[in-house]
């Protein structure tokens, strides 16, 4: 096996192939803490590791399709006008402003709506 257009896309690769090592090391911490049982359940997720980290490998170096897709996706990302460090930090604070603010008119809204459904007496009060 070769690795497909070596030197390109070095990042995007990396990235991807770290996240299927993560992935797989995370979900087999996940199933032991979940799941204590004998020897046979280390060496089928030590096997599952090795397979899920490899495949990961296998499609971020030498695949055709995917290697080409993530070389596209770096070349893409470098032509991305970002934003300044005050647009972002401004573009939350709204958000984060608007969504504390919905929360708080939903809950006055569903505070009032369970008043009144006890006042006209829809439900029993629990």
């Amino acid at each position: 096996m070769q690795i497909y257009k070596k030197g390109q896309g070095n990042k995007a690769r990396a990235v991807a192939a770290l996240s299927a090592i993560a992935f797989a090391v995370f979900g087999i911490a996940e199933a032991n803490r979940l799941w204590d049982v004998g020897i046979a359940f280390y060496v089928t997720t030590a096997i599952m590791v090795i397979a899920v980290a490899g495949g990961g490998l296998y499609l971020s170096l030498v695949n055709a399709r995917t290697s080409e897709f993530l070389i596209e996706t770096q070349a893409e990302l470098r032509k991305v006008a970002w934003p300044p460090k005050a647009e972002v930090k401004g573009s939350t604070a709204v958000v984060i402003g608007t969504v504390v603010l919905f929360a708080v008119f939903l809950t006055v809204v569903d505070l009032l709506l369970a008043w009144f459904t006890q006042v006209i007496k829809v439900y029993p009060k629990l």
